[in-house]
């Protein structure tokens, strides 16, 4: 097992994330749940084999565990309602746990569920995608989708541990897999090219269990330093949002229209774009912008846009983006691989012409 930990001055708290395998059954010591009045868990119905596990780890009964549907269509507030509903029914104090099972959808509801509950209660993440283990569960980030516009109802509090089990991993589809690498790639392309080389030399099937430990582990530190260094996004934080800006409209467009694409596949369709950007603002030389495009090829991540998304769709999605400042999207972009600069102001012609760029 490997560790390391989030710590956040503003309010002297301390998240340790543990990454490794086999972890699940070791939850009661790691989360040291003595110390909790009560102790519930909120899983995704497609973990229900983890949480049978966690169950008997933490010897709790069938009253104690809820069972949602995940993924992205579960961040409604009908479905907030029904944590808070459990919560009540549960006796929950202030001195009780959550445990959030599932992908980051279930962590972005439970935490959001746990931060309002009596002004804040503590929740521990079991991240089971890849995209969840190095991303949406470390940071603090919760929040659910409302009028159309993605985590614009939210908050940010910081659970208070963090397990990261690789064999969770064992039961998922080859498609979200591939998705997770998507934030993986991001991680790289901000922060490490040396990370960001090594990421894309290979398919993401051709990794074993214990290199990805090392992956995971490696993007957590990532994350970790940035939630470190701004907490609360007003400044360097802002560079995990590497390929969102567009990826959030293209993840919405796709969810409104029915056919539905994963997080990673639609923010692997934004890095592509913000790239082109930041090439076209002379920032990103023509060569690393091609590697770029290679590399989240190699992974097996697409793109390109869907031949059904309209561009004016897309532009009025991004219109409602949280991160827009008085009516103007700010970007993040690149200044070379493994540098990444945030608040760029993009004109409206070539905004378009990125996403002439990424269309099919």
């Amino acid at each position: 097992m490997k560790s390391l930990a989030v710590n956040v001055a503003r309010v002297e708290s301390r998240s340790p994330v543990w990454v490794g395998r086999g972890l699940v059954a070791n939850a009661a010591s790691l989360a040291e749940i003595q110390n909790y009045s009560r102790v519930v868990v909120i899983s995704d119905m497609g973990a229900r084999q983890v949480t049978d596990s966690l169950q008997a780890a933490l010897k709790l009964s069938e009253q104690n565990i809820l069972f949602i549907e995940g993924g992205e269509s579960c961040k409604q507030i009908q479905a907030l309602e029904r944590l808070w509903n459990f919560f009540v029914k549960n006796r929950l104090d202030r001195k009780a746990l959550v445990f959030a099972v599932g992908g980051g959808a279930v962590s972005d509801l439970v935490g959001f569920a746990a931060a309002t509950y009596m002004r804040g209660i503590a929740y521990i993440p079991i991240p089971t995608t890849l995209l969840a283990q190095v991303d949406a569960s470390i940071g603090g980030k919760s929040g659910i989708n409302f009028g159309g516009a993605k985590n614009i109802l939210g908050a940010i509090r910081q659970p208070v541990g963090i397990i990261v089990d690789v064999n969770t991993l064992a039961s998922l589809s080859s498609r979200d897999l591939r998705s997770g690498f998507a934030e993986i790639i991001k991680h790289g392309l901000i922060a490490d090219r040396p990370y960001f080389e090594l990421v894309t030399s290979r398919a993401f099937s051709e990794w074993n269990a214990e290199e990805l430990v090392e992956i995971i582990f490696r993007s957590c530190e990532i994350k970790r330093d940035v939630v470190e260094a701004d907490e609360s996004e007003q400044g360097m934080r802002k560079t995990l949002n590497f390929g969102h800006t567009l990826g959030h409209a293209i993840e919405a467009l796709a969810l409104i229209d029915g056919v539905p694409l994963t997080h990673g596949e639609a923010i692997s369709i934004g890095m592509r774009a913000a790239s082109y950007l930041s090439y076209r603002m002379g920032m990103l030389p023509a060569q690393e912008l091609s590697a770029i495009i290679a590399g989240i090829s190699k992974v097996g991540l697409p793109t390109r846009l869907p031949t059904h998304m309209e561009e004016s769709k897309l532009l009025e999605l991004m219109s409602h983006d949280k991160k827009n400042v008085a009516g103007t999207t700010r970007w993040t972009l690149l200044q070379g691989i493994g540098h990444a600069v945030f608040d760029q102001q993009v004109e409206s012609p070539l905004i378009r012409d990125a996403i002439a760029e990424i269309q099919a």
